[in-house]
């Protein structure tokens, strides 16, 4: 009895299919599980994959804080070196009051000695600070006490103010005599501002300054990690005017857009099926030419055809990048250019099953052409056009590609919403390009997952409700 040869074992076959449908299900489950997952978290750009190195280096710095404060010799030092910085800045800014008032009491500074002498204390002072920011930036240098961080424990902006406020005072000593009387009140200003600015920072307690410091290393690190945050972002969505704005936006839009394609759709089927018309089918193909053409390349044309300088843009004084409602006229026929193929298809398909004699008794009956339409074909193939009607409702629900392509969704205004309260934002943000705008540009991850949660619940909605419709109308 000879043996059946098989192309490979059973039990191979069996593994591959299996894994196959694990995969699938992978594939497709995980993303939306974890589109979801995120929707409840602080989700953002710098914080879903955030390198070690970084969560490190933030590390590092809190660690190195907390031992310059904690080691007595060190805090020691640098709660003198604050003092030190502190009391020149004072003596600093004296002396730079002085100055100003009497450089404004002088008729010519430059040749009054009261203007020299005060001018010449003053840069005295000055020079004190000159070796200030080497010392303060020596001291607290983490990398002095072997924690590697790019974080610096005083702010580099500081420690250039220290030495902005000498290169001003040294400037306005060697070249006062050449200088206006306005010029050098304009020095002599903005070193008192900087010095000012300063004394602020020094004047702080060390220890109290470096928990201050910590606190808000702290809050940046916290920040770079994704954390569960509930129905914060809910919350956050419920409460934005643009979210509002954009729901009402997209629903205006289906109101406008729907009827508009399904009446240039549902025209063009009855003008191509009629045996009157001349060369029907080669003007049926090029009605197509929207299918056929890539949505991207469609997009471009429009844009440059009704930007403002475009032919048809400057025609009719279309300003489709300032104008709100001028970009929303444009956005509804350009969806009904992508969308009529599609319903004079579904439309032509339909007439084609109308019985011939049904027309043609109808006509002997003495029905005029809008009555043979309206009481006989439009009845006819009223369930097909519903279906479609259906169908292009649902993707103006979901118009994306058309405002982005467009204007981006623009212009950009204030938005108000009553009891909602005002922000800014793109006024033709249909609620999918809102979505997208808050990952992308706002890079808020979380809040456009909890944006999508929302939209496939309206589109669920929608749905059952076409579900429960289309059942009772079959009952």
């Amino acid at each position: 009895m000879s043996r059946r040869h098989h192309l490979y074992p059973a039990k191979i076959g069996v593994a591959l299919a299996v894994a196959s449908i694990i995969l699938y299900f992978f594939f497709n489950i995980w993303p939306l599980a974890f589109s979801i997952g995120i929707a409840f978290t602080n989700a953002r750009e710098d914080n879903v994959f955030v390198s070690p190195e970084v969560l490190s280096d933030y590390d590092n710095a809190i660690k190195c804080a907390e031992f310059m404060k904690n080691n007595e010799t060190i805090a020691g030092i640098a709660a003198q070196l604050f003092a030190e910085v502190n009391s020149t800045l004072q003596g600093l800014i004296a002396d730079l009051n002085t100055t100003i008032n009497v450089v404004n009491a002088s008729s010519d500074p430059s040749m009054d000695p009261e203007v020299a002498s005060a001018i010449s204390s003053l840069n005295s002072k000055a020079l004190r600070l000159m070796l200030l920011p080497g010392r303060v930036s020596s001291q607290l240098n983490c990398s002095s006490y072997n924690f590697a961080t790019s974080m610096s424990i005083i702010d580099p902006k500081v420690i250039g103010d220290l030495s902005n406020i000498y290169s001003i005072v040294s400037d306005v000593a060697s070249t006062y005599i050449i200088m206006s009387k306005d010029e050098i009140l304009k020095k002599l200003l903005l070193a008192r501002e900087i010095s000012e600015r300063a004394v602020g920072y020094f004047s702080k307690d060390f220890k109290s300054y470096m928990d201050g410091f910590i606190t808000q290393v702290k809050a940046l690190r916290d920040s770079k990690v994704m954390h569960f945050n509930g129905l914060e972002n809910f919350k956050k969505l419920f409460t934005d005017p643009r979210f509002y704005y954009s729901l009402y936006k997209t629903l205006l839009f289906v109101a406008t857009s729907v009827p508009l394609k399904i009446l240039i759709g549902v025209g063009l089927a009855f003008l191509y099926s009629s045996p009157m018309i001349y060369g029907r089918k080669l003007m049926r193909g090029l009605a197509l030419a929207p299918w056929a053409i890539p949505l991207l390349l469609s997009g471009l044309a429009w844009r440059l055809l009704f930007s403002p300088s475009g032919e048809l843009g400057e025609a009719f004084g279309i300003q489709l990048f300032t104008n709100e409602w001028h970009a929303f006229l444009v956005y509804n026929l350009f969806e009904a250019w992508l969308a009529y193929p599609f319903v004079m298809t579904v439309t032509m398909g339909a007439l084609s099953g109308v019985a011939k004699e049904i027309i043609e008794a109808a006509y002997i009956d003495g029905a005029s052409v809008w009555q043979r339409v309206r009481r006989i074909m439009l009845p006819l193939i009223s369930r097909p056009l519903i279906v479609a009607t259906i169908l292009t409702t649902g993707a103006s629900l979901q118009a994306f590609m058309v405002p982005l392509l467009l204007n981006g969704g623009g212009p950009t205004q204030m938005i108000c919403v009553s009891w909602m309260g005002c922000k800014t934002g793109n006024v033709n943000e249909m609620i999918m390009l809102f979505g997208y705008d808050r990952a992308i540009i706002d890079k808020e991850w979380g809040y456009a997952a909890a944006t999508y949660i929302v939209v496939v619940a309206i589109i669920m909605t929608y749905v059952a409700l076409w579900m429960y419709v289309s059942r009772r109308s079959e009952r």
